[in-house]
């Protein structure tokens, strides 16, 4: 199969020498000329091997920045066929103009996909199965894209939450009990490490509870599920008419709990549509065939892939004794339900890019807690049903219209507004000061690990450490902190979390633009961590930003002196922050979006090149790129 192209290269010639060299371009229809966005783009090597890669925005454009070096250009947008370029040699300091037209011509599923074609060894691509090859390329591409998107900290989610309780039958015991969590980045379902759930299972069992993890985008596209499954095609009847399904069950020989399912995509469009899954192979020989889920999919207007409606169902067992007396054995009392919906995405513009039809208003009732099942096994809600970086738990079980709790009187939050009128310069001392209770250890609890009773920190959902690590976040960067006592943070985080965890949430604030309807106008892509200001003036202001107009008439050679000149406080060192890492408090700095060392790289850089820099704090710069960056990190974005 071949797609017609038409490949524009242009070497452009560089004014300075930069720490890495730049291809941009842009994707567009063949037929129509019109930009294709959420296409992935990625370089690859002389060996096949992928460098880098990027998703293309609303206009179809990307930027690759990679080592100098031969390099190939491919391309991916689901439901066509896949493009790879001419040869291509980066040279260094070089930027290079690259575009490519790509026929729009959809890749027919239904003509490929055999009934029953089965594969189990679909990381190496061995064992025939040319069915499950063309689906799963599809399948990967799309959940490839939902992983990155989650992690794009430039879409605003307002996502409805909710957890209920059920009989064995999947009867409500009670009304659900549902809150909103609102921001930027909201992951709804994370399951652990791919390479612990090939070590341990999805399901969990120790002396805390069991914990369930449910499937996210990564851990399916990884090579150890891959290597742990088989997978089958098979056509959708009834509901799921008009879908191709990939169904996988756990490899022969395995003997872990594990999940088994079926990803569906459309016959047609080859667009992913929804996960159905259940768990197998449960501890204790509990049989639960309703213990499982439902992920469903949504490609919004701009490229991006999203996680739109979810449900997780984990069964609830009790000791029963067997008949005359021969022992006991567990029984499934009924299931906890925890997922939720998402009710609309902004961009940082408050472009609306999802809307979904709001729900009609339901009276105020009150709602009991849940009724607790007799000498319970115990289950503990997934960690993967969690959102990693939610700052808005669970509220007290009430309905949905039931008057709110006066956040001045909640004891496990502190807001906005308590922290304005603080004077305490990091978040430990703010805790000290307001909410003291919040500290205290429980002591140890358990033998096999020490630290279960000591608090822990998380930071927009990240895993920082233990309290102290409170005292590496400056209070002005703070939005609000949550306090989760024992039990909800081990349902909320799983196992080894019995000293309770204080959430720290920081500078996400909801898209204050004006709201339309159609796509905004394409602009280069952009790392901002904060919506954008209402005037040019207004962003000369921004301490944590230098735009190429304020140092347009700088005499500075190197961006190193530029910063100097303009932002000399963004070079101040932290010092050690870390015994294990003692470069954990460098300033470390990132070339659009790769990371290029520590800041005497900014010295490699001439400002002539220089669009744009960006200062995140530590707490900013640990949730965008990670552990390891508690000294800083400067964004240098070039023309």
């Amino acid at each position: 199969m071949c797609v017609a192209a038409v490949l524009l290269v242009l070497a452009l010639p560089a004014t300075g020498s930069l720490a890495a060299q730049t291809v941009r371009g842009q994707l567009i229809d063949s037929i129509s000329r019109a930009p294709l966005p959420g296409a992935f783009v990625t370089l690859v090597d002389e060996h096949g091997a992928e460098r880098v890669r990027a998703m293309t925005n609303a206009a179809g454009e990307f930027i690759l920045t990679a080592p100098a070096g031969p390099y190939k250009i491919r391309s991916k947008r689901i439901g066509f066929r896949p493009y790879l370029s001419p040869a291509l040699t980066l040279r260094s300091g070089e930027t290079i103009s690259f575009i490519a037209a790509v026929d729009p011509i959809p890749l027919a599923l239904s003509k490929v996909v055999v009934e029953g074609d089965r594969q189990c060894n679909v990381a190496s691509g061995a064992g025939g199965g040319a069915s499950v090859a063309a689906v799963w390329d599809e399948v990967r591409e799309a959940l490839a894209a939902v992983s990155w998107t989650s992690r794009d900290p430039g879409y605003w989610y307002a996502i409805t939450r909710f957890t209920r309780e059920t009989t064995p039958q999947g009867r409500a015991r009670g009304p659900d009990s549902t809150w909103r969590d609102d921001g930027y980045r909201r992951i709804p379902i994370q399951s652990a490490p791919p390479e612990q759930l090939e070590r341990e299972g999805f399901v969990v069992v120790d002396e805390a509870g069991w914990t369930y993890h449910g499937p996210d985008a990564d851990a399916l596209i990884s090579d150890p599920f891959l290597r742990t499954h088989c997978f089958e095609t098979k056509t959708g009847h009834r509901e799921t008419e008009g879908l191709i399904g990939l169904a996988f069950t756990p490899a022969r020989g395995r003997t872990l709990p594990d999940i088994s399912g079926t990803l569906w995509i459309d016959r047609q469009s080859a667009l992913l549509h929804h996960l159905d899954f259940t768990y197998t192979r449960l501890p204790q020989e509990v049989v639960a065939q309703r213990a499982g889920g439902r992920i469903e999919f949504l490609r919004v207007p701009s490229g991006a892939w999203i996680v739109r409606d979810w449900v997780i169902r984990m069964p609830l067992a009790a000791m029963k004794e067997r008949l005359m007396a021969m022992g006991s054995h567990p029984e499934v009392v009924g299931f906890r339900e925890t997922g939720g919906s998402a009710l609309e995405i902004k961009t940082r513009t408050g472009t609306i890019l999802y809307g979904a039809e709001p729900a009609a208003p339901a009276p105020a009732v009150a709602v009991a807690p849940p009724a607790q099942p007799p000498a319970p096994i115990p289950a503990v809600e997934p960690t993967s049903a969690t959102d990693t970086t939610a700052s808005s738990p669970a509220p007290p079980a009430t309905g949905t219209t039931a008057p709110p709790i006066r956040k001045s009187h909640n004891a496990n939050l502190i807001d906005r507004s308590e922290i304005e009128s603080s004077t305490a310069i990091d978040a430990y001392a703010l805790v000290q000061e307001s909410r003291p209770t919040w500290l205290h250890t429980r002591g140890t609890i358990s033998i096999r690990d020490p630290s279960a009773g000591v608090p822990q920190v998380y930071l927009n959902g990240t895993r920082l450490g233990d309290v102290n690590q409170l005292r590496e976040i400056q209070l002005s960067e703070v939005r609000e902190l949550r306090f989760f006592g024992a039990a909800e943070a081990q349902m909320r985080y799983g196992t080894g979390h019995a000293g309770g965890v204080i959430e720290v949430s920081t500078g996400a604030v909801a898209p204050t633009g004006p709201i339309s309807s159609a796509p905004p106008a394409p602009s280069p892509p952009t790392s901002d961590s904060t919506p954008p200001r209402s005037s040019s003036r207004a962003s000369l202001r921004n301490s944590n930003v230098l735009k190429a107009e304020e140092f347009e008439k700088s005499t500075a050679i190197d961006v190193y002196a530029l910063v100097q000149e303009f932002r000399p406080t963004w070079l101040h060192s932290r010092g050690v922050t870390s015994i294990r890492d003692q470069s954990a408090g460098q300033l470390r700095v990132y070339l659009n979006g790769v990371s290029a060392g520590d800041v005497n790289q900014l010295r490699e850089i001439r400002v002539s090149d220089v669009r744009e820099l960006r200062f995140l704090g530590a707490a900013e710069a640990q949730a965008r790129y990670g552990l390891g960056h508690g000294g800083g990190v400067i964004e240098v974005l070039t023309r």
